[in-house]
């Protein structure tokens, strides 16, 4: 425990020092998972698939605010359906209007969790989604959380759509939304997921001890059970081990993140009371649990300090010297104590 709260106070102070820098690269490096994700799921336009256009974007987003990522990753992906199929791509970017009417219109703010449900259900850590939110966010999170499911499983269905398409015609614009509008794991997720992050959410608004620890081991818990017991009313084959595995990785994941954000020291709480001229107050006061880290220093010593060695190690040369500067000294000293005697 010890060495990683000395770990977190480096890089806290690390970001302090460098926040412009690692800001860069932060928003680089989630330009550039974003773009990997729309490739690796939908990459059927070759251009847009090359690695020089996605690094080309990412760099361009380092620069730009976070509204304009998520517009620019819903014109990537609709132009990589529209080089397959016009219907198609009609149908995503319908499906991104009224995510965005239904919600982004309203609160713009919360655009991210549109954009990072699909890009973590690309890196198989979709379960991370409703135990974050349920830590960092408020239960009004749930309306984007749910509409970004609903993106992920309509990219889902229209790449399942193009795998079996002969020919290009309306026919597949109505394919494509009655398999997404009829899809039972996608209502399956939406229902878990909700239930998770409210579950979470209410846990962290509590005041007993280690109460975030709790929260996300509740969600992990209450994540597996659900998924596993809606499995079968919604008649959705599910894989036991894939998601014991994901859900307790996900949850450390969870951990990892709220352990940076803050840690508090239940060892140390404190009560206590006192009073206005309108009311009592009773207040629990729990420290945040800080390390001092120390810092390196390096001492330098002259050579000519250390008898003109390197590094302090005696030469024969210098041993020499050393001997012959002993003789005269010596010699001077006994010239003295002559002198003192005939005196």
């Amino acid at each position: 425990m010890t060495h990683l709260l000395v770990m977190r106070e480096r890089l806290i102070r690390f970001y302090q020092d460098h926040a412009r820098i690692v800001n860069a690269l932060f928003r680089f490096l989630i330009s550039f998972v974003t773009f990997f994700s729309i490739n690796q799921l939908v990459g059927y336009n070759p251009v847009l698939n090359s690695w020089y256009v996605v690094v080309a974007f990412s760099v361009v987003n380092t620069v730009l605010p976070m509204s304009v990522l998520i517009f620019l990753a819903a014109a990537y992906t609709v132009f990589h359906v529209y080089y397959v199929s016009v219907s198609l791509a009609l149908v995503i970017l319908l499906v991104f209007l009224i995510a965005y009417l239904v919600y982004l219109r309203f609160l713009p703010e919360h655009g991210y969790v549109i954009l990072a449900v699909p890009v973590l259900y690309g890196l198989h850590l979709q379960y991370l989604v409703p135990i974050l939110l349920g830590l960092i966010g408020a239960p009004v999170a749930v309306i984007p959380m749910s509409c970004g499911v609903v993106c992920y499983y309509a990219l889902k269905c229209i790449t399942t759509v193009i795998g079996t398409a002969t020919e290009e015609s309306m026919v597949l614009f109505n394919q494509a939304f009655q398999m997404i509008f009829t899809n039972q794991e996608m209502y399956l997720a939406i229902a878990v997921f909700a239930i998770v992050m409210v579950t979470v959410n209410m846990i962290c608004s509590q005041e007993f001890h280690y109460v975030y620890e709790t929260a996300i081991t509740a969600g992990v818990i209450v994540n597996i059970l659900l998924i596993l017991l809606l499995s079968f009313p919604f008649n959705v084959e599910v894989h036991v081990l894939y998601l014991l595995a994901s859900s307790v990785f996900s949850g450390l994941l969870a951990w990892l993140i709220q352990f940076f954000q803050v840690v508090l020291n239940y060892s140390a709480v404190e009560y206590l009371q006192f009073e206005d001229d309108e009311y009592y107050y009773y207040v629990k006061a729990v420290p945040k649990m800080n390390i001092a880290v120390g810092e390196k220093r390096v001492k330098r010593f002259n050579a000519h300090l250390l008898g003109g060695s390197r590094f302090g190690v005696q030469t024969p040369e210098n041993v020499g010297n050393d001997r012959s500067n002993m003789r005269s000294e010596s010699s001077e000293q006994e010239e003295k104590n002559q002198d003192n005697r005939e005196i």
